[in-house]
Formats: C-alpha cells, sequence, structure tokens
C-alpha cells in the first residue's frame, strides 16, 4: 500500500505541473456528479419474483447512457431495480426524467445487492409520488454510504423513463475523460445493454464542457445549470438574430457527431446550431496534447466570453424544430471537428425564450476505449484529507467523504453477497485508476 501511494504521489505531482487549473473550478464545485451512469462503472439490474434473482435489462442503456432524449419504459406494477455503484460511494440525492404521470418509488441503500425486504437494505426515501422526483431533486436529501441503491418502483401506467439520477457529494468538475489504455469488453462487464455513442458527452462539466456565454440573466456558475446533468436546472436564452444566444466551450476539438437537448414543453420555434473549430474571442487553451503516454483529454480554457459573438458568415450545422408538444430532442448528422457550439434560438412567434434544462454533444466515444477517473487536483485533495484522518488513501478509505455518516448494512463486509449466479457475479467493473506519470 505504501508502495501504491508513492506511486499515485508522482502521478499527481507529474500531472499537476502538465495541466493547466480550471480558473472557475471553485465556483463549479456546487454542481455535484450524477453516480448513475455506466461511463463510472454503474449498472443496473431488474428482480425477478419468480426465479429471485437480477438479471439485466435494457432498461440500463436508456437510463444510465448521457443522452437526455434515449428512454426506457418502466415494467407496470411494482418492480424493483438495483444499481450496483463500482465503489462505496456517499449518496446524497435522487431524481429520474419521465413521462410517468402517476405511481411512488422508493430508495433503499446496502453494502451488498439482496434480495428486496432483506433486512440489509435501508430505506433512504419511501412512497414519494414520482412527481416529487420527476425532474426534481429531493426536497429532504439523505446522506449515506452505499455500494447497491435499490429503486423499488409502483407505476400503474409508465411511460418511458429517460435518465437516473443518483448523486453523491464529490463535483462533476472533480473527473476527467481519459483514454484507457486497453479496451475492454463492455458486454462482459456490463452485459448488452450499453449505449456505446451516447456513454460520454462532451458538453458535461466532467469531461470540461463549459457554458461560456448565455444571454440568461444569471452568472457564470449559473450559465453552468444547461450542462450539469441535472433536469431540475435550467437557463433561459433570448431570441437573437445575428448573434449567439449561448456559447458552449467544449474541452478540445472534437469530430461531433450528434446534439440532444432537454428543453421546457411549450417551446415554439427553431434552435439553431453551430458547430465552430475554436472558442471565439478565449485567448490561451489549455493544451497538453504535446505530452506523449498521457491519455487525459485537455481542457478549453473556460474563462467567460465576455460579450455577444456574430454568426456572420456561419450556417448551422444542424436545427431543432419545436413545435410546441416536445422538450426533447436529438439529431445525428455527419461528423463536425468543433471545438465550440453555438446557439441561435428564433420563436415562432413573439419575444418568448427558449429554456435549456441540458444539452448534449457527442462524437461516439465508447466506454470499450474510453473512462472517467478523478483530476489530479481531487487524488491530491483525498490525498491530503485521508493523511489528515490517518487513513491510507489507497486503501480506498475517503476519510472526508465518509465520515460521520450512518453505515448501510454491514459495510465491506468479507461474506460473499448475494448475487445473480447468472451474470457470474460480482461483474469485472473496471476499477478507477489514476492517470500515467509523464515519464512512462
Amino acid at each position: 500500500m505504501i508502495r501504491q501511494s508513492l506511486v499515485l504521489a508522482s502521478c499527481i505531482a507529474a500531472l499537476a505541473t502538465a495541466a493547466e487549473a480550471d480558473p472557475a473550478a471553485k465556483q463549479l464545485q456546487v454542481f455535484p456528479k450524477n453516480l448513475a451512469r455506466q461511463h463510472l462503472g454503474a449498472n443496473l439490474f431488474i428482480f425477478n419474483p419468480t426465479t429471485q434473482t437480477f438479471s439485466t435489462t435494457e432498461a440500463a442503456a436508456a437510463w444510465l447512457d448521457d443522452d437526455v432524449s434515449t428512454g426506457w419504459a418502466a415494467l407496470a406494477g411494482k418492480q424493483h431495480y438495483l444499481m450496483a455503484l463500482p465503489e462505496p460511494e456517499v449518496v446524497t440525492n435522487f431524481a429520474l426524467s419521465t413521462k410517468s404521470s402517476g405511481g411512488t418509488v422508493t430508495i433503499y441503500g446496502g453494502d451488498e445487492p439482496a434480495a428486496p425486504g432483506a433486512k440489509s437494505w435501508v430505506p433512504l426515501v419511501r412512497d414519494v409520488s414520482i412527481d416529487t422526483v420527476n425532474q426534481k431533486k429531493l426536497s429532504r436529501p439523505f446522506n449515506r454510504l452505499a455500494k447497491y441503491v435499490l429503486i423499488e418502483t409502483n407505476i400503474p401506467e409508465p411511460g418511458p423513463v429517460f435518465g437516473l439520477y443518483l448523486y453523491g457529494d464529490r463535483p462533476a468538475t472533480s473527473y476527467t475523460l481519459i483514454k484507457r489504455d486497453q479496451p475492454i469488453d463492455t458486454k462482459a462487464i456490463f452485459g448488452p445493454y450499453v449505449n456505446d455513442q451516447t456513454a460520454f458527452s462532451h458538453s458535461a462539466l466532467y469531461s470540461g464542457g463549459r457554458v461560456a456565454f448565455a444571454t440568461d440573466k444569471s452568472s457564470y456558475s449559473g450559465w453552468q445549470r444547461a450542462i450539469d446533468d441535472n433536469p431540475e436546472s435550467a437557463i433561459s436564452i433570448a431570441a437573437t438574430k445575428d448573434e449567439a444566444g449561448m456559447v458552449l466551450a467544449l474541452s478540445g476539438k472534437h469530430p461531433i457527431s450528434r446534439m440532444a437537448v432537454l428543453a421546457d414543453g411549450g417551446a415554439n420555434g427553431k434552435l439553431e446550431v453551430f458547430l465552430v473549430p475554436d472558442v471565439p474571442q478565449n485567448a490561451a487553451n489549455a493544451d497538453a496534447s504535446g505530452n506523449a503516454g498521457v491519455p487525459v483529454i485537455t481542457r478549453t480554457n473556460s474563462s467567460p466570453v465576455t460579450h455577444a459573438v456574430s454568426l456572420a458568415g456561419l450556417s448551422p450545422a444542424l436545427t431543432f424544430e419545436f413545435d410546441g408538444s416536445t422538450s426533447r430532442m436529438n439529431k445525428d448528422f455527419a461528423a463536425t471537428e468543433a471545438g465550440a457550439v453555438l446557439l441561435r434560438w428564433t420563436p415562432t412567434s413573439g419575444g418568448q425564450a427558449l429554456v435549456i434544462r441540458e444539452i448534449n454533444a457527442f462524437n461516439g466515444y465508447s466506454l470499450a476505449d474510453y473512462s472517467l477517473t478523478l483530476t489530479p487536483e481531487a487524488i491530491a485533495e483525498l490525498a491530503q484529507d485521508a493523511s489528515k484522518d490517518g487513513k491510507a488513501f489507497a486503501d480506498g478509505k475517503e476519510g472526508k467523504d465518509a465520515k460521520g455518516l450512518a453505515p448501510v448494512g454491514e459495510l465491506f463486509n468479507s461474506k460473499k453477497p448475494y448475487l445473480p449466479p447468472s451474470l457470474g457475479f460480482p461483474p469485472p467493473i473496471p476499477p478507477r485508476v489514476p492517470p500515467k506519470a509523464l515519464s512512462e
């Protein structure tokens, strides 16, 4: 463990000198990372009361990807879905995004994936109305350490669920997108249901995306509500003619080939999307691409654009046509190299603004080739906190996150847990590994 800590420390020091710190990092720590994502190693199963086992479910591909427009209906009546996290996490809140018009949900936490009704499950919230958590967090958050979350739904007439949202206390900006040293077999790890092409959104905070400008009358940090992986928060884009109503800076240049957007219902007009090579009016870009052997996706300078960006001479790469009947849209198109996304909203009539709850940009990065890991700064902070508490960071015990929390079940139980035998549990979820040192 001492050797692991020394190696980790060298990795931290090497990468910290290679990457430019995000100038707005402190402001953006208010946005927690959604843990219910396959790109973090989470997976979803459904309980079969006849066989008394959990099995893979098609819902995993739609509920745990990063696309706000992909959905899958929950089964009717009382059902139990098991969300498995790759390691114990502090969980604090829950939400979902669905078209369901009724029913209830109960959330349990535990350190082993026991059958529903087992004493090891600790209720986090009981029998709340679906409307209470539909595109909104719980008003009274919980605070537990758990490796497994059991979601009990009781929905008479289910509609499609577009996403699950399980939040912890770690900010989204504590993560960074990396390329794996070796590809993994996603089917062997997650089963057959994975949306590989929509696993990673380049507009997200965790991947270095930043809203650099918006007509929304808010602060820089407030603008990030359009990309914070939270369907409850939003920004308002005013109608513009010759200028962009929103500028989204990506982390470096990527061949974007799919966009998805979640807006408020009732919008009527067109949202034009322009893909440009660079962030307009932004000065220096942080670029570590010359550092061979470091698979970290470099981050664009996230300083705000100080004034409106002209669209003169530009043609939209795609257009979303809102007719008042839908709030979710997506489009696939020919891959276009882009370092920034510009948006222009034109309402059908009047000066109606467009309320954007989430916008995604994809280039088909696969779970087989890419992963998320903690940033060097986050790793250094964890190591410092563990040192203060007299605990070895390399042991996987994070003193800061777990301190003072009531445990769920018997944490880190050594006995073999109840798991679906047909799946060959525990699944080989790839561990989070620190970025490689520059010298490697």
